[in-house]
């Protein structure tokens, strides 16, 4: 009898870890989620009519602005998780720092930080839906202004 009363104890304090770790696991998981991201630094101007053919797929975005003068300067991209940082160079040295922070509902939710040295310029929160874009303007550089093309996959 203490044999079996020992037996059902152990059966059920196994059971209850069990769904108690669960959220704990499902987190872990969760953080793991791999995260594509790509940066396109972008050189508007009103210098000249040109516009760079590898921009086409975003010329209704950038048409916005409301530059003559489109091209496409740099181009990284950078694989990462959820929770973790990734840090790219800006011409100008500046640096750009995202952190996805959550994955839910096909939308990713970013932590961006644009920095010129150690002095924040920007840092703010976005969301995007996943393979999606955003663009953020700001710095000037070169006779004109950097535009920033972030885009984000989760994986």
């Amino acid at each position: 009898m203490n044999l079996l009363r020992s037996l059902l104890r152990a059966t059920i304090l196994f059971s209850l870890g069990l769904a108690f770790s669960v959220p704990y696991l499902d987190a872990a998981e969760k953080g793991q989620q791999a995260v594509q991201l790509s940066i396109g630094t972008i050189l508007a101007s009103n210098e000249s009519d040109n516009f760079d053919p590898k921009l086409s797929k975003m010329k209704s975005q950038l048409e916005v602005i409301k530059y003559r003068s489109y091209r496409l300067i740099r181009e990284e991209v950078q694989k990462t998780s959820l929770q973790s940082s990734a840090a790219f160079e800006i011409p100008g040295g500046r640096s750009l720092m995202v952190v996805p922070e959550e994955y839910r509902n096909n939308r990713l939710y970013l932590k961006v930080r644009l920095l010129e040295g150690d002095k924040p310029l920007l840092d703010t929160r976005v969301s995007l839906r996943n393979r999606g874009n955003f663009l953020l303007g700001g710095p000037p550089h070169e006779g004109g202004v950097l535009i920033l093309s972030i885009s984000a996959m989760a994986q």
